[in-house]
């Protein structure tokens, strides 16, 4: 009898500043925010779903005590960066608008913060919107990190910096001069779940937010399309990646998000029939990537999907 192939799970939340008014979902006070963050690791938790936290400096300093709390439980703390939400920012624009000597910096300076709150440095990072430029890999990992969830294959907003059109679906090992392509540098890229083939707007690819509509609606038909994928391409890592923000309401049983964050957890369980599944943080994806690579071999090279 053949083994159920390896399902790996990892959901996502992007901690922003308060009061952002360029980010939608951004929370409107620290209470809402310290609430909301607690109760979707408590959602998640509480049957066995580790979630990876991409933290703002701003959120690390002020929610350190809780922060602190849910690492000890599981919880992953990654570093996001946004450079219009800086404290005192000189930069109003994204990330990949810079050129790496000022990516280093901001990033740099958003880590010993970090650092000085948590008392650990962040190996895993975001960037604000999904930007980037074909710099950024290599700037992360000169500083430390190992992983990362920076793009959405397919997203689409070139005068942001946020320019996924032909990116590796699957994760890889990054190219240090080439974001969208697969190489041997060891940094983890682990792509949000998105069908890069499909838009509900100019630029943005059906991608896997929680926040964008119901189950039945959206999730469940993107995550089948991608299942049908990862199986016809015979991919040997297969991930979901979801992504979400602190502006919700998540310690709220009656919000919609909350519904549909109980409504993803119960349609895995149809899913598990065919596949082994394996919740995880994006650390943890890393040291089961590891895993696949034979030691005297360079790093996988992995298909897009549909290749």
């Amino acid at each position: 009898m053949n083994a159920k192939p390896l399902l790996y799970i990892l959901f996502t939340m992007n901690c922003e500043p308060v009061s952002v008014k360029t980010v939608k979902h951004a929370p409107k006070t620290w209470s809402q925010s310290a609430r909301t963050i607690e109760g979707f690791c408590d959602r998640l938790s509480k049957i066995g779903y580790p979630a990876t936290l991409f933290v703002s400096a701003a959120c690390a300093e002020e929610h350190g005590p809780l922060l602190e709390e849910l690492a000890g439980r599981g919880i992953e703390l990654g570093l996001y960066v946004h450079p219009p939400t800086l404290a005192g920012s000189r930069y109003p624009r994204h990330l990949g608008n810079y050129p790496a000597a000022e990516q280093r910096a901001m990033i740099a300076a958003a880590t010993e913060r970090f650092y000085d709150v948590i008392g650990s440095r962040p190996r895993s990072f975001r960037s604000g919107a999904f930007s980037a430029s074909d710099a950024t890999f290599q700037v992360l990992y000169e500083l430390g990190f190992r992983q990362g969830s920076l793009s959405i294959p397919g997203r689409d907003l070139p005068r942001e910096a946020i320019s996924w059109n032909d990116a590796e679906t699957a994760p890889h090992y990054v190219n240090p001069t080439d974001r969208l392509r697969a190489g041997v540098l060891p940094f983890l890229e682990l792509p949000v779940t998105s069908d890069p083939d499909r838009w509900y707007r100019r630029g943005f690819p059906y991608e896997l937010c929680i926040e964008n509509s119901s189950v039945d609606d959206w999730h469940r038909p993107l995550i089948e399309r991608t299942l049908e994928q990862l199986e016809a391409a015979h991919l040997p890592f297969r991930t979901l990646c979801f992504f979400t923000h602190n502006g919700l309401a998540y310690y709220r049983d009656d919000d919609p998000h909350s519904i549909t964050v109980e409504q993803l957890l119960a349609y895995f369980d149809t899913l598990a029939d065919r596949y082994e599944l394996v919740p995880t943080t994006l650390a943890g994806a890393h040291q089961h990537f590891r895993q696949l690579l034979p030691s005297h071999e360079a790093p996988m090279s992995v298909l897009k999907l549909g290749e």
